[in-house]
């Protein structure tokens, strides 16, 4: 069993010294670079890591793909994935930023029963994913790839296969989605659970505000009274539940949060195929183009661990460069961190006195880790991994502001579902935890929207369920309501 044990000197301890513990962001990675915007079903919108409070001696990481789908999108529902794609959840457990552990989804489309009677998708009921009348479907493998420090790989073996949840199309096709849902989950060989399938979008944010020059709707934005824009929208979810032992360094659980093993990085990925593909009509030149297809190398067109970084850092020039690039190479990008666009932003806008430069304190909590908490290693390479202490307990109450707010177990020693990044980056670039005589300031800033238009769950899969097709209710508006001292950074 895990060892309840407070972080020496406590997280809190370590903002206090000056620690920025926050992604520059202002969201999750929504079509977050040019080419991203061409290819949603690569495109991932954010990755949670965290510790349940019914696994407390595993982590479950949440990989969500394919922004803004609309429930009602049939008859050929985009609630799928791409088999021309693989798709990986990624654990760096040494510090390199370089692959430790890996989980390949690939996935195969099944169509079946009705299919050959000219409906497109089921037909009522679909009470489970292998009911007959549910005929277009889609089959998944999970393979579980190992790698040694020289980045070669020592072992891979199929740890699952199963078949992908689909959407809820409304309640006369599935009058029971629940039972849908639980038909899908799967057991991973050696331990652990698996969900793959569409679920509510689980990011909150006033999208049309935030990317209106930080337009605020109300205020600072600390009293609620504005739109959740991603309210009722779906996305495809990969929900992995990993015994400790399984990503660790030395193969063991974690005993507490200043175990050696404790911090892993996790970030999700998408590759695809290299193709060129010429217009010639010559049979030589079409068994030649059949050739490359079967054995073109697969290069990375997608990555994503911190949400936002790509957004609001990264410059437009290289953003999708950046996509293309294995963290461990992500020193290159360090000037952008050191300068983040965003603190020059909101003193542009609102002459806020932001200290714009030399954020040697935002390199070390979003790509090196603070140490004795969330730096991997003696010597951790300058990464962007979502950093986790597998040894810190879940929280029994949690609070929206996570680390900053007093939570331990919140954004960004993990990412929860339920943790406010929006309004933590803009507090935190506001100079919420620099110290006043450099400059800091205690602004209570925020985007208006306070939680998620759906409640989540307590038990796995932890993303809410997706909006059926039939009732779609867009957007949220949140209450107005005073700020009270608990939800309020300490």
């Amino acid at each position: 069993m895990k060892k309840i044990i407070a972080v020496a000197g406590g997280l809190l301890g370590a903002l206090a010294a000056g620690v920025l513990l926050v992604a520059m962001s202002a969201g999750s990675s929504h079509r977050e670079a040019p080419n991203s915007t061409r290819d949603p079903q690569a495109d991932w919108t954010d990755v949670y890591a965290f510790t349940a409070r019914d696994a407390p001696n595993a982590l479950t990481i949440v990989g969500n793909l394919d922004p803004f789908q609309l429930p009602q999108g049939g008859p050929n529902y985009n609630s799928t994935f791409d088999p021309k794609a693989r798709y990986y959840i990624n654990v760096d457990n040494s510090g390199d930023g370089k692959l430790d552990v890996r989980y390949r989804f690939e996935f195969r489309d099944n169509l079946r029963g009705t299919a050959d009677q000219g409906y497109p998708h089921s037909l009522p009921t679909v009470d489970s994913v292998n009911d007959p009348d549910f005929a277009f479907r889609q089959r998944y493998t999970v393979v579980e790839e190992r790698y040694n420090r020289r980045g070669r790989r020592t072992s891979r073996r199929t740890v699952a296969r199963n078949i992908v949840v689909p959407g809820n199309v409304g309640p006369k096709t599935m009058p029971n989605y629940d039972r849908v849902v639980q038909s899908g989950f799967g057991r991973l060989r050696g331990g652990g659970r698996v969900f793959v399938g569409a679920r509510d979008d689980p990011f909150f944010i006033d999208l049309g505000g935030a990317f209106d020059s930080i337009n605020l709707c109300r205020g600072t934005g600390n009293e609620g009274g504005c739109r959740d824009d991603l309210a009722g929208f779906n996305v495809n979810s990969i929900v992995l539940q990993l015994p400790e032992a399984r990503i660790t360094r030395d193969r063991k659980g974690v005993t507490g949060p200043s175990d050696s093993s404790a911090a892993v990085g996790i970030w999700a990925s998408t590759y695809r195929q290299r193709l060129q593909v010429s217009n010639s009509s010559s049979r030589q030149t079409r068994r030649s183009q059949v050739r490359r297809a079967r054995d073109a190398r697969w290069t990375q067109v997608n990555r994503l661990g911190n949400p936002l970084v790509n957004e609001l850092v990264v410059p437009l020039t290289v953003k999708d460069k950046f996509n293309r690039t294995k963290p461990h190479n992500d020193k290159q990008y360090g000037a952008a961190v050191l300068k983040p666009f965003p603190a020059a932003a909101l003193n542009a806008l609102f002459d806020l006195g932001i200290k714009e430069t030399g954020r040697t304190d935002i390199v070390q909590a979003l790509l090196t880790g603070i140490p004795g908490v969330t730096q991997i290693g003696k010597k951790p390479a300058i990464a962007d991994t979502l950093k986790v202490n597998l040894g810190v307990p879940p929280s029994e109450t949690e609070n929206r502001f996570g680390v900053i707010g007093g939570d331990n177990a919140g954004f960004p020693n993990d990412r929860r579902l339920g943790d406010d990044v929006v309004d933590i980056t803009l507090r935190v670039v506001g100079g919420y935890l620099v110290p006043e005589n450099q400059g800091g300031k205690k602004l209570p800033l925020g985007d208006g929207v306070d939680r998620n238009n759906l409640d989540f769950l307590s038990t796995f899969p932890y993303v809410a369920p997706p909006m059926p097709g039939r009732t779609v209710e867009f957007g949220r508006t949140e209450p107005v309501h005073e700020p009270t001292p608990g939800e309020n950074p300490r």
